[in-house]
């Protein structure tokens, strides 16, 4: 099959196929304009195969990484996401032929000038199998997975109406328990249609990333909110009409995703995010969604505070290609001495 990368001309018909597939939030076409701008250092790689009607039959969207002395591969952004993404209706033979028809693509194009391609495994939602993919082990790929620790893993929930019987009581008595009585004492949250709180939640999210010795890049945050402003939604939790924590939740057909969460001093006795993230899956199930992500998980604290709330556990599992040892270490020591290592993982 024919690999090419698409143009801002496919953009539309790209975007119906990853709504249509049941594609992730990640994949959309629009992450373009996120990371493509003046003086970027990245550039989006959106790969695309098409049938003899000119209909797509696989895409598989990538970002390109300059910054350091060799450009790397990435997926896109580098979250719990499906890098290929292959119409249904393809037979498992013809899935194949897809995603090995990408990494051709790739080794031909990238593997030279590059030193490595960091991807997903393209899996099932739900699906627990933490088996690596024969596939990619013998392109070349090696996977990360701690099987003891059950990490890295994703959160997902399943929803069902209606939320109160079917949702809510689900959760940890302590925890609704404590979200009542954060209401009680004055906490209320509310859906910012308007983004009229928008600048207080990016500063939060500026302070709470600070707090965790990371520099949040305040361009990056302005940029994914315009671009993506009618896929999204953000909830802010109120007290004395003060906004005191706050969270960004991104939006497919089927599925809500909590992008960012952010908080200040005062919703430390207001549970923190956790009211925002509870009336964000509350408007989830109301509004008919299937699922609602808690994203990525890489520790035991966060994955038992994403359980109170009933998300499960699905294994994640990394693949990195090298295409030169020598230039990958060059990179790490690179990212070392420029400091670009700490600003890449919240810019994700």
């Amino acid at each position: 099959m024919d690999v090419r990368i698409a143009s801002e001309n496919d953009k539309e018909k790209w975007n119906q196929f990853v709504d249509r597939e049941d594609g992730s939030y990640y994949h959309y076409f629009d992450w373009k304009y996120v990371y493509e701008f003046t003086g970027s250092k990245h550039r989006f790689i959106p790969l695309i195969i098409e049938n003899n009607s000119s209909e797509i039959v696989g895409i598989f969207p990538t970002r390109e990484i300059l910054t350091l002395l060799y450009g790397s591969l990435l997926s896109l952004p580098l979250v719990a996401s499906n890098d290929f993404l292959i119409k249904k209706k393809s037979s498992d033979e013809g899935e194949k032929i897809i995603i090995q028809s990408f990494l051709d693509y790739i080794d031909a194009h990238y593997s030279d000038s590059h030193s490595s391609l960091v991807l997903r495994e393209h899996h099932p939602l739900y699906e627990l199998s933490t088996n690596p993919s024969q596939m990619l082990i013998e392109n070349g790929f090696t996977g990360s997975y701690n099987a003891s620790m059950k990490m890295p893993c994703n959160h997902v929930m399943p929803l069902e109406k209606p939320f109160k019987e079917k949702i809510f009581k689900s959760m940890v008595k302590n925890l609704r328990n404590r979200i009542r009585h954060s209401k009680k004492i004055g906490a209320e949250v509310i859906l910012d249609e308007d983004l009229k709180y928008k600048d207080d939640f990016i500063e939060m999210q500026i302070q709470i990333a600070k707090k965790f010795g990371v520099v949040e890049d305040k361009e990056m945050l302005n940029r994914k909110i315009r671009i993506f402003h009618d896929k999204m939604k953000l909830f802010v939790c109120l007290v004395d009409s003060e906004p005191v924590s706050a969270l960004l939740n991104y939006y497919t057909p089927t599925t809500a995703y909590a992008a960012i969460g952010a908080y200040n001093l005062k919703a430390k006795g207001y549970l923190n995010s956790t009211l925002p993230m509870c009336a964000s899956i509350r408007y989830a199930c109301d509004k008919g969604y299937q699922h609602f992500d808690m994203g990525i998980t890489s520790t035991e604290t966060l994955a038992a505070y994403k359980e109170k709330f009933g998300a499960k556990r699905i294994p994640l599992m990394i693949y990195q290609k090298e295409f030169s040892h020598f230039k990958v270490i060059t990179n790490k020591a690179s990212s070392y001495i420029t400091g670009f290592g700490r600003k890449y993982i919240i810019n994700q």
